[in-house]
């Protein structure tokens, strides 16, 4: 009998579980995809294997994040849900139309990734799991990269700095590790934008640099810190928030995940 007195009061004052409609989009496509086919996944064509495959990795992903109650908006353990200060922000302004989040996905749902906050704080924003199929907002991606209505963020040789740019357009943000990035941006169309290199610089030596660690300081440059300055060079006001909820959803991913670990192999 304590016992449930003491989890109805733990549960009265926890957060609120957050609504996501960004999330919610992509699960309707992964359970669509998942029910998609009753054949061995050895079976399908590999575009449809890579599809069922990534579907079903994360339904299970999921189904044990709603088992924890874990929160859907900032993708936190409902003890650390950081939704409370980081609130929805005013719109994109005259320059941009709509943000797409083109997401690798071993990141949907992790503590670590940024690119959530993106969607928390503009709730307008889309997100696009690469390769899954069935998700309606890639449709509507894809066809503004094909007629030039939208950049990708990615720093290729061909990328036009954020400074020359002119608006209004949409921009695809891609989120992943480095070498993720690299593929993902290998499978879209249309044109490439950059940050201008003095702000490069500036986030190399350290500001909005993220929590996983990568030898080439410039690489560690978070998908939240390289999409706040693109936003902020093409006009949005309300892009510098986005460094303070960066702070706080770092701060609450460390104490969720606590210090870090050194492998074995690290320590000989």
């Amino acid at each position: 009998m304590r016992f449930l007195l003491y989890a109805a009061a733990a549960a009265a004052l926890a957060p609120q579980q957050q609504h996501s409609a960004a999330l919610d989009a992509v699960e309707r496509a992964i359970d669509a995809a998942v029910a998609s086919t009753s054949q061995p996944i050895e079976a399908l064509p590999p575009a449809e294997r890579e599809s069922v495959a990534i579907a079903r990795r994360l339904r299970r992903r999921l189904d044990s994040f709603a088992r924890n109650g874990d929160c859907r908006r900032c993708w936190l353990q409902r003890a650390h849900c950081v939704c409370d200060s980081c609130r929805p922000l005013d719109d994109l302004g005259p320059a941009v139309r709509r943000i797409y989040v083109y997401m690798h996905h071993k990141e949907v749902l992790l503590a670590v990734d940024t690119a959530k906050i993106i969607l928390a704080a503009y709730p307008e924003a889309h997100l696009v799991v690469a390769g899954l199929k069935g998700q309606p907002t890639e449709a509507e991606m894809r066809a503004a990269l094909e007629a030039g209505d939208a950049v990708v963020l990615f720093p290729s040789d061909d990328a036009a700095p954020a400074s020359a740019l002119a608006g209004p357009v949409d921009v695809v943000v891609i989120d992943g590790t480095w070498e993720q990035a690299q593929k993902l941006n290998a499978r879209l169309p249309g044109r490439r934008a950059k940050l201008d290199d003095d702000i490069v610089d500036e986030l190399s030596k350290g500001e909005g640099r993220q929590l996983r660690s990568h030898p080439t300081a410039w690489r560690e440059v978070g998908t939240l810190a390289a999409t706040r300055h693109f936003l902020g060079a093409l006009g949005v006001s309300s892009a510098p928030v986005l460094a303070d909820y960066q702070a706080v959803a770092d701060a609450a991913a460390r104490r969720q995940l606590g210090p870090p670990r050194l492998s074995p192999k690290r320590l000989v």
